[in-house]
Parts: structure tokens; C-alpha cells; sequence
């Protein structure tokens, strides 16, 4: 057995550069209802992006079930799984344009309230409340895209997260947590 050191690491030796987590971005689209009120700020929506959490639901497979046979165990895997979606989680710094318009909450808001306007009760069909898609692009140190995943029909869950709390003693700037859910999806790796 040799013991560790760099030239026994094939890694280390031929320079294989590390996947990093923090070299990404995302990449929004916006529902046909709201799309043009806000066009100038669907672009913008990338730029606020701190932080994306629950990739790992195209990881997921199905469960597994068990059997019993005279006090032994039998597993094996189910047949089909509970759940086949994707629940995404993005963190947004919020920012002031002109220093009164919370644009990116804006944007967040009018899309919640396709989904029910609690000041109207409005509620909408899916075609209406669904985004095309939302992209996720990860990158290496020379910005090369190592992995994209496109999820399709991406719609929001829930409410607009955050925003719920007022702090004196915070110097913290507002942040936005929105999850957002998906049916479908496409992964590509280089």
C-alpha cells in the first residue's frame, strides 16, 4: 500500500480541477401573463440570484418496499415513485431601482397572484401561471458549462419567503426565497 501523497493521487498529478459550487447561474423565463409588464427585469432576475437549492431531485429514484418470510426480510425496489417532480429553492438579494422600486419582488408578486390573488381572489388556468422554463448552468473556473439542466412548465409553490420580518438590529439587506416547482426536465453534461 503506498501512502498518501500527491504523486499517488491521479488527480493531483494530471491538474483535474475540482467541481465548484459556486460558479453557476440561472436563467429565468417569466408566464405569458406577466411577461411584458415585466420584460425589462426577466433578465435581471439572473443577476439576484445568492443561492439555488434542490437539484438533487433529478437524482431521485423510487423507494424500496419489503416482504416478510418467517422473520426475514425480503426488499426490493417499488414500482413506482411517490414523486417524479423537481422542488427548487432560490434565494434573491432584493435591490432598490431609482431607490423605491423593489422590481425583483414585484416580478415574484405578480407571478404569485396568477396563482391566487388573494386581494381579488383571480385564480387562473396552469398555461397561465406556468413559466416555459427555468435554466440552471454550471460552469468550471474558465467558465466552460460542465452541466445545464432546462426545467420545463416551472410554476411557484407557496408563498414569497423573507420578507415576513422587520429587524432593528440587522444590517442584513432583504432577501427573497421563492421555491419553485417542476414537472419535467432536461440535463445536459459535457
Amino acid at each position: 500500500m503506498s501512502l498518501p501523497h500527491i504523486t499517488n493521487s491521479e488527480a493531483g498529478r494530471n491538474l483535474y480541477d475540482p467541481s465548484h459550487s459556486c460558479i453557476y447561474e440561472v436563467y429565468f423565463t417569466l408566464p405569458a401573463a406577466i411577461r411584458a409588464e415585466f420584460a425589462q427585469d426577466e433578465a435581471l432576475i439572473t443577476e439576484h440570484v445568492q443561492k439555488i437549492t434542490g437539484l438533487g431531485a433529478l437524482d431521485k429514484g423510487p423507494e424500496t418496499v419489503t416482504q416478510k418470510f418467517m422473520g426475514t426480510t425480503r426488499t426490493f425496489v417499488a414500482p413506482k415513485m411517490d414523486d417524479t417532480s423537481a422542488e427548487l429553492k432560490v434565494d434573491l438579494s432584493l435591490n432598490l431601482r431609482n431607490g423605491v422600486d423593489n422590481y425583483i419582488y414585484k416580478v415574484f408578486k405578480a407571478w404569485k397572484n396568477l396563482n391566487y390573488d388573494l386581494e381579488s381572489g383571480t385564480i387562473v388556468l396552469k398555461k397561465d401561471y406556468v413559466a416555459d422554463w427555468m435554466r440552471v448552468v454550471i460552469a468550471n473556473r474558465a467558465g466552460d458549462v460542465i452541466r445545464e439542466i432546462v426545467f420545463k412548465d416551472v410554476m411557484l409553490k407557496g408563498s414569497l419567503e423573507g420578507l415576513d420580518e422587520l429587524d432593528y438590529s440587522s444590517n442584513e439587506p432583504q432577501q427573497l426565497s421563492i421555491t419553485f416547482v417542476s414537472d419535467w426536465w432536461k440535463e445536459f453534461n459535457a
